[in-house]
């Protein structure tokens, strides 16, 4: 059981992701986190669009951020994944932070990651982002954790959606049969 809710963890959910879109897709944003932040890429030359991806890009750091530091004391009360994360993922984040606090699993070091906005549905309040994100020194310790034999830098898939104004990630599947 451990071992299960160690690599749902780090997937950072389960969802299938798809979707298509007849609109053309808009040059990516990269935004490369380090220790000292993200940083920006060049924009494009629609504000609003420019300004979306920026807000979502923040979003998903802000998700990333308050997962760290949740899963670092493995606090499944946490309030602060709220502020950037909605159903279902959120739900599924909870309990994984549960089942790790009952596990006696915490997670220690930190992940790198590389988020992209690759497609911007403003009409829609949707966008996706593509990452690859490095786990390589973050790691599950405590409990009956165990090394898993996956990779440990693979590219994530995720949903991101606009509800009252406000940014959401609810969607995030991680492609570790891959690598990036």
């Amino acid at each position: 059981m451990a071992r299960q809710s160690v690599l749902l963890v780090l997937s950072f959910g389960l969802a299938v992701l798809t979707g298509c879109s007849d609109k053309p897709t808009p040059a990516p944003v990269r935004t490369a986190y380090a220790a000292d932040g993200p940083s920006r890429a060049a924009s494009n030359s629609d504000p609003a669009e420019d300004q979306a991806r920026q807000q979502v890009l923040a979003t998903y750091n802000g998700y990333l951020e308050a997962y760290i530091t949740a899963s670092a004391a493995a606090d499944y009360r946490t309030d602060a994944l709220k502020q950037y994360v909605a159903e279902p993922l959120l739900g599924q984040l909870l309990n994984n932070l549960f089942n790790m606090s009952r596990s006696g699993v915490h997670n220690e070091g930190r992940p790198r990651w590389s988020p992209t906005v690759t497609e911007l549905r403003l009409g829609d309040d949707q966008t996706v982002i593509q990452d690859c994100f490095d786990s390589s020194n973050w790691n599950a310790v405590g409990g009956k954790a165990k090394p898993t034999a996956q990779a440990k830098k693979y590219p994530v898939v995720v949903k991101v959606k606009r509800i009252k104004d406000r940014w959401y990630v609810y969607e995030s599947t991680a492609q570790r049969s891959s690598t990036c």
